[in-house]
C-alpha cells in the first residue's frame, strides 16, 4: 500500500486525489478523515480538499498538539459546528490514532503537514500499516507564501502560541495574521531567525473566519500568561456570529468546486 502525496496544487496532482477519492467511494463505508487542530495549516489543507472536490467525513484532534491548541481544545466543537462537519478527539498515541480512523472507516486522511520530514513519517507511521491514504495539500509549499495565500483568500487566524526562543515575537501572541506581519516574518526569515511556517513550534495559530465558516467565532473572553520563553493566549468564551457576504463575495457553498 502507499500513502499519496501532493507537492503543492497542480492540475495533475488534483486529478490524482480525486481519483482516489473516488476509488474510496466505490466503497460507500469508507470516509475521508481531516485532522484538525483548528490552526491554519490543518484549515488551509481542508479548504484546499473540499475545493477540489473531495468530500470530508470527519474532523480528528489529536491530544498531541501545542499547549494552546490543547488549552482551546473546547472550540473543536464550534469549529465542527460552522463547518457541519463532525469532529472526533483522540488520544495521542499512534495506537489511539489507528484504532480511531478503523473505527470510522477512514480511507483516506487529510493533513496541513508543509515541511518537516519527520510530521510526514508520523503520517506515514500512522497510515501505511493500516491501509489508509494521506493526501497533502500544502506539501512543498513556501510559507510565506502559503500565509499570503491564506489572508487573501480571507482567513482570520489569530497566534495562540509563540516560543522567543524559536525566533518569535512576544508581541505577536493574540494578533491576526496579516501582510504586516507577514513582512515582519519575511525579515526574520533572511536573518535565519524563524522558520515561518512554525512546524517548528515558533508559533502556533487558530482560525477564527474562513470561507469554510458558515458563521465566524468571536471572542468574548481570552487570557494571556507566560511560561519562561513561551506565551500562550487562551480563549475561555466565544459564540458564533453570522457573516454577511457582499454581492462580490458569495459563500464557499457556491463558489466553483469541481
Amino acid at each position: 500500500m502507499f500513502t499519496l502525496f501532493l507537492y503543492g496544487i497542480t492540475l495533475q496532482e488534483v486529478k490524482q486525489a480525486k481519483l482516489v477519492h473516488r476509488n474510496a467511494r466505490v466503497n460507500k463505508m469508507s470516509k475521508v478523515v481531516a485532522f484538525s487542530s483548528g490552526g491554519k495549516d490543518s484549515m488551509y489543507a481542508l479548504y484546499l480538499a473540499l475545493h477540489n472536490g473531495i468530500k470530508v467525513d470527519y474532523l480528528l484532534f489529536v491530544k498531541n498538539g501545542s499547549k494552546a491548541h490543547r488549552l482551546n481544545s473546547w472550540l473543536l466543537e464550534p469549529v465542527s459546528e460552522t463547518l457541519e462537519i463532525p469532529a472526533v478527539t483522540t488520544d495521542k498515541g499512534i495506537p489511539s490514532i489507528r484504532k480511531s480512523l478503523k473505527k470510522l472507516k477512514a480511507n483516506m486522511v487529510i493533513s496541513g503537514v508543509m515541511l518537516t520530514p519527520e510530521h510526514m513519517d508520523w503520517y506515514h507511521e500512522i497510515c501505511n500499516p493500516i491501509h489508509v491514504k494521506h493526501y497533502a495539500p500544502l506539501w512543498g509549499k513556501k510559507p510565506l507564501a502559503a500565509l499570503t495565500e491564506i489572508v487573501e483568500l480571507g482567513f482570520q487566524t489569530i497566534i495562540i502560541e509563540i516560543d522567543a526562543c524559536m525566533g518569535s515575537r512576544k508581541s505577536w501572541i493574540g494578533k491576526k495574521i496579516d501582510r504586516p506581519l507577514i513582512q515582519e516574518m519575511e525579515k526574520l526569515e533572511k536573518e535565519q531567525k524563524i522558520n515561518p511556517s512554525g512546524e517548528l513550534g515558533a508559533y502556533h495559530t487558530f482560525v477564527l473566519d474562513c470561507p469554510l465558516y458558515k458563521k465566524k467565532i468571536n471572542i468574548l473572553d481570552s487570557e494571556i500568561f507566560g511560561e519562561n520563553s513561551r506565551r500562550y493566549f487562551v480563549i475561555k468564551s466565544a459564540n458564533l456570529q453570522s457573516k454577511i457576504y457582499s454581492k462580490d463575495e458569495p459563500a464557499f457553498e457556491s463558489r466553483n468546486m469541481t
